[in-house]
């Protein structure tokens, strides 16, 4: 395993970051919210023009690269696109996304009017119909059902899994952007006579967070290799990545904000837009508790060959791994 992306990843990613930018940055999210529509006016033409329509993660070891390096780029500015989804398509052009069981509900619903969709357990997956209205709730204001609909487009088990590993990368974005913004804020705010920054519990707290999202970056790497190493068996590690991203999440999240003080929570702060646009990745198809189930569940039938070989030794020889 190299755990440094492709030239050609970083190269798309750099592109991606500056397109992004002239959208607004973070701001794009904010005037979505607003007007919906810029989704499709504004953010799918220039993701047109970064070539989207003809990256296929699925190709190659690339091309899957360049899918996650673009999915952190839209991550660190809370595209307001299910980007992720629409990466993993099938020849119809219909999404593709991992939903909870028993329902169809995904971030972006009525961009398309199909999907592909199906749970992570392993279970029936189909196609769904936008009903043409999100939520418009505080924490997924564009999250919105799906029906089943008639029609050949059962999404593969391999597909669901890439498109996980691609929110993964998203939120790895996020958490980036968060840990960056905290920074920012601790070193040009001043109290008691000196910046925050140069007190040791803040730079603790910073340091826990910047170590929470190095360590994510690993694992996304390595379950990258792993699917294209393994795409039979790498139901595991998808899940296991899920499962870190969330705890990072969590921990992140909440030290960049309070790091922001009471400001964290006021969507003047690029942070809480952040924290708030991220939450569809952290919440759908399932939190941690049942991420956590799901794994243990992969891990006895499948085994774990991940960093450590315990997984896999113990369900071939019903022993820990040494």
């Amino acid at each position: 395993m190299n755990p440094e992306l492709p030239a050609e990843a970083v190269e798309l990613a750099d592109a991606a970051a500056r397109a992004f930018a002239a959208l607004g940055d973070v701001d794009l999210a904010r005037r979505a919210e607003v007007d919906p529509s810029i989704r499709a006016t504004e953010v799918a033409p220039v993701l047109d023009r970064l070539g989207v329509a003809d990256l296929d993660p699925r190709d190659d070891d690339v091309t899957l690269a360049a899918a996650a390096a673009l999915c952190e780029a839209a991550g660190r500015v809370a595209l307001p696109y299910p980007l992720a989804a629409a990466l993993v398509r099938d020849p119809d052009g219909r999404p593709t996304a991992a939903v909870p069981a028993g329902a169809a509900r995904v971030d972006h619903a009525e961009l398309f009017p199909e999907w592909r969709v199906g749970p992570l357990d392993g279970s029936a997956a189909g196609v769904a119909s936008s009903t043409g209205a999100a939520l418009h709730t505080r924490l997924g204001p564009f999250v919105g059902d799906l029906t089943p609909a008639a029609g050949d487009g059962t999404a593969a088990p391999y597909d669901l899994l890439v498109q996980q590993c691609l929110v993964a990368w998203t939120v790895l974005g996020a958490l980036d952007r968060a840990v960056a913004l905290a920074t920012g804020h601790v070193t040009g705010r001043v109290q008691f006579g000196r910046p925050l920054a140069e007190f040791q519990a803040v730079q603790f707290q910073l340091a826990d967070a910047a170590v929470a999202v190095a360590g994510l970056r690993e694992l996304a790497g390595f379950t990258l290799w792993r699917l294209r190493a393994e795409p039979t068996g790498a139901r595991a590690d998808v899940l296991a990545l899920r499962l870190h991203a969330l705890e990072a999440a969590r921990a992140v999240l909440r030290s960049a904000q309070q790091l922001h003080g009471a400001a964290g929570v006021c969507d003047e702060y690029d942070v809480s837009v952040i924290t708030r646009m991220v939450q569809p990745a952290l919440r759908l198809p399932m939190g941690a508790e049942r991420t956590a189930t799901e794994l243990a569940r992969a891990i006895a039938s499948d085994g774990f060959a991940g960093l450590f070989p315990h997984g896999a030794d113990l369900r071939a020889t019903g022993e820990p791994g040494r």
